[in-house]
């Protein structure tokens, strides 16, 4: 028996992956089995195939094998190997598979790049969908509600809008008349960085970066689902970067619909502020030329 959860949109591209893959679970099951000597044997344990878009602008695909032999596929925002670390980790000059496997998850014309790993359960990972052995996924969903943790109930609330922001813009700058904006999913959050505002540049840039600090205070004030957050290693970001925003992915889509509204309100902050504090000290300097 087979169970899945995420958007509906998504079942069946899942499942071809699941489909197309099951037939290699028992010589993924012999890989962990053969290293168990290594491994802490208190704990499960998945042979794990991670794979990418090359770029790094799509959201992840894995394929989870426990020592059983049974499995399953799952999309997330984050790779396995961003939230935990791999306890045995396998050469990429082994064969690798076939692109057509996955193709359906990915856009069209996308390199992928694959990596193999052993993982320990209970996993780390929020899933945004996952497709495979129910009696393994069953018995994953109750660790989590044992720890109090969602990591596979969440696609329990993640729906076709939702997904659609995670892909369409993962990882990406969107470029606005005002600015640009990085969306950054990772786990079950959305990251959103503001770049700084297309305005008089002559102003310092430790300015634009104090009063935009002011703005997430005061705007993280104002809106609770907001909540301030900053740059991670994880980010890679080479472009400058004024504040950064975060927000629970399942609360994200009515700032995500608002976001050019939202960037052009900073934007006009950050311009009249600079205008008023000039305008002051030119009109009231006290001392004379």
């Amino acid at each position: 028996m087979t169970y899945y959860a995420g958007p509906e949109s998504y079942r069946d591209k899942l499942k071809a992956v699941y489909e197309s893959v099951e037939g290699d679970f028992s010589s993924y099951a012999k890989l962990v089995v053969e290293r168990s000597d290594r491994l802490d044997n208190a704990f499960g344990h998945f042979m794990t195939l991670v794979v990418q878009a090359s770029k790094g602008n799509a959201p992840v695909l894995s394929v989870f094998v426990d020592s059983e032999g049974r499995g399953f596929v799952g999309l997330s925002n984050s790779s396995p190997f961003e939230t935990a670390s791999a306890l045995y980790r396998f050469s990429n000059e082994e064969e690798e598979p076939i692109d057509d496997d996955f193709s359906d998850v990915f856009e069209e014309g996308t390199e992928l790049v694959f990596h193999r790993a052993i993982f320990q359960s209970p996993l780390k990972l929020y899933f945004l969908a996952y497709f495979g052995n129910e009696r393994l996924l069953r018995k994953e969903i109750l660790k989590d509600s044992l720890r109090g943790k969602d990591y596979f109930r969440l696609p329990e609330m993640v729906d076709d809008a939702l997904l659609s922001i995670c892909r369409e813009n993962y990882r990406r700058w969107i470029e606005f008349d005002d600015g640009e904006v990085l969306i950054f999913p990772f786990q079950n959050i959305l990251k959103i960085a503001f770049g700084p505002p297309k305005i008089n540049e002559s102003i310092d840039r430790s300015i634009i970066l104090e009063l935009s600090r002011l703005f997430r205070i005061e705007v993280t004030k104002k809106c609770v689902v907001l909540r301030s957050a900053s740059v991670t290693p994880n980010m890679k970001i080479a472009r400058p970067v004024a504040t950064v925003f975060e927000i629970d992915l399942v609360e994200s889509k009515a700032v995500y619909d608002k976001l050019e509204e939202f960037y052009k309100f900073y934007s006009k902050f950050i311009s009249e502020t600079v205008d008023k504090m000039l305008g002051f000290i030119h009109r009231d300097f006290p001392l004379g030329k």
